[in-house]
């Protein structure tokens, strides 16, 4: 996939290879975002300011851009895309309580996220859902499913899919995790 390049400093045009990736993050917004990556292979710097995108010689897209040396990458957002669907879920919630005397609480969160390519081509898309991070160590959160084999692990929290889609199909997969806590604490904003 060629990403054509249109910016204002005298008037310059590149063309550059790029890898395209739908992203979402369905716990802010069900919605699938095309972005595209692509490296300053050119001798000359992109200077920050107004740009226009053009992908396949059609155009897609108009915003600004920072600076970018030769060499270093570079991420554009092409804007929503319908044509990949995610939808997040929340089946199950549950308290119980724990600990010798029951003094303890534990409450489960199970969600269901879904991906559809809706799309006659095969797409990589990434999506990122957040656990949440205690900072009361008397408060323990603990990942149940998916598996870390599945997943890639952020340092501030947030787990990372990245799946390659098939062309007309669907895929799931299970967020569920606990929230242990002493009953005498009240627990908040998960």
């Amino acid at each position: 996939v060629d990403l054509l390049l249109e910016g204002i400093c005298l008037k310059a045009t590149a063309k550059l290879p790029a890898t395209l990736q739908y992203q979402s993050t369905p716990g802010l917004r069900e919605a699938v975002y095309l972005t595209a990556q692509a490296a300053n292979s050119t001798d000359i710097p992109f200077l920050a300011g107004p740009l226009n995108t053009f992908l396949d010689d059609a155009f897609v897209a108009s915003s600004s851009m920072k600076a970018v040396m030769p060499g270093e990458k570079v991420e554009l957002a092409l804007g929503a895309d319908d044509g990949i669907s995610i939808k997040r879920q929340l089946v199950n919630r549950f308290t119980e309580s724990t600990g010798f005397s029951g003094s303890g609480k534990r409450v489960t969160y199970e969600y269901k996220i879904t991906v559809k390519n809706n799309k006659a081509t095969k797409e990589q898309v990434s999506f990122k859902d957040r656990l949440p991070i205690s900072r009361n160590e008397k408060i323990v959160v603990k990942l149940i499913s998916p598996a870390d084999r599945d997943i890639k692990r952020e340092d501030d929290g947030k787990l990372v899919w990245d799946w390659e889609m098939e062309p007309g199909k669907s895929r799931e997969t299970v967020l569920k995790f606990s929230v242990d806590y002493p009953g005498d604490i009240d627990v908040s904003g998960i």
